[in-house]
């Protein structure tokens, strides 16, 4: 009892003391939590990754096709030459599709899937160049190719050690169980698979979501700047020049490559984007392994224009190392790419991109 009357007379002595000490530690562990729930916890995320949206797009409704953890991203190696459009298959599901140099003006495509698309041809599959195998890896993803250039080649055996992409070579004895040729068509231009075929390796692989950087689509942006037609210079002549037409109906940009519509062959159908992105990168150079094969850095930042519902809009791309995943930004906030596919046109050095 008397114990008890020492405390309480202490209490009552010292009461705005206590109630001074216990708000300080109530600020003290307040600027703790916040600093964790900003700084700390997890990696720095990406402009798409799911626990920033609300922070980051304000309200907007975001969404992505990667949201869901059987879409595994799947980058598949496509033959754009003349030779193999005519036969060009698979592309209209892809949620987003690369587009950039390769050997002797000519140029390769890289469709990313969100899982295994429901098609089945997609093609005509070809080999591997070092600066789409970095694509690969900032996905996290599973690439499909055919061999590969020598730089190309050892740079997948560097980061598929490191974990950071897995890869599936026809040229292996797992190609025929995953791939096949069409015998009707010429060689090396009828190498495919399918959607069935990409559904079986990703559970023979035991794919599931990776640890990768989600782009963001979303339903609608206010947008300054008309774009209605694009066209794009990679090489000198019209082979391998894609342009494009926007369609207010569909609000689609309908692409077009040497002058021509760029169809798939699945559906007989136009190709058509929802967002044009188009990177500019510094010039090629040439890798010693020769046969005119180039290197692209598509590692550091530059200039991007970005192009939907026939608009256009001034940006930047962000690349920080092999292993990341292209960031694309308006001023310091991410741009968000519409719902419906995504082209992307890397384009090196003083090219000519023309819009109106």
């Amino acid at each position: 009892m008397q114990n008890k009357n020492k405390v309480l007379k202490y209490l009552n002595e010292h009461w705005q003391l206590l109630v001074k000490v216990s708000v300080f530690l109530l600020v003290i562990v307040l600027m703790w939590y916040s600093g964790f729930k900003l700084f700390g916890g997890r990696p720095s995320a990406g402009p798409g990754d799911s626990e920033n949206k609300e922070s980051e797009i304000k309200g907007q409704a975001v969404s992505t096709p990667f949201n869901d953890p059987k879409n595994y991203p799947v980058i598949v190696m496509i033959d754009n030459s003349p030779e193999a459009r005519p036969y060009h298959a698979g592309l209209s599901p892809a949620a987003v599709v690369y587009e950039t140099l390769a050997e002797g003006g000519s140029t390769r495509l890289a469709p990313v899937f969100a899982g295994p698309p429901e098609v089945e041809r997609i093609g005509p599959v070809r080999s591997a160049r070092p600066y789409f195998v970095q694509l690969a890896a900032g996905w996290g993803g599973f690439f499909w190719h055919a061999g590969g250039s020598p730089e190309g080649l050892a740079l997948l055996k560097e980061l598929v050690g490191q974990k950071q992409l897995i890869n599936l070579n026809e040229i292996s004895g797992l190609g025929p169980i995953y791939l096949w040729r069409d015998r009707s068509l010429a060689a090396p231009h009828n190498l495919f698979t399918s959607g069935e075929k990409i559904a079986k390796a990703l559970a023979d692989f035991e794919l599931t979501s990776p640890d990768y950087y989600k782009l963001s689509w979303e339903q609608a942006r206010e947008a300054t700047g008309e774009a209605s037609q694009i066209t794009i210079t990679f090489s000198p002549g019209v082979i391998f020049n894609p342009s494009y037409q926007y369609d207010a109906a569909s609000g689609l940009y309908q692409r077009s490559l040497a002058g021509r519509p760029h169809l798939d062959y699945n559906n007989k159908e136009q190709l058509a984007a929802a967002t044009v992105i188009v990177q500019k990168v510094p010039g090629e150079w040439f890798l010693p392994s020769g046969y005119d094969r180039i290197g692209i850095n598509i590692i550091g930042e530059g200039e991007a224009l970005f192009f939907r519902d026939g608009k256009v809009f001034t940006g930047q791309w962000k690349k920080e190392s092999r292993e990341a995943q292209t960031q694309w930004f308006l001023g310091d906030k991410p741009f968000i790419l519409k719902t419906g596919q995504a082209w992307v046109e890397i384009v090196p050095g003083n090219r000519e991109v023309k819009y109106n």
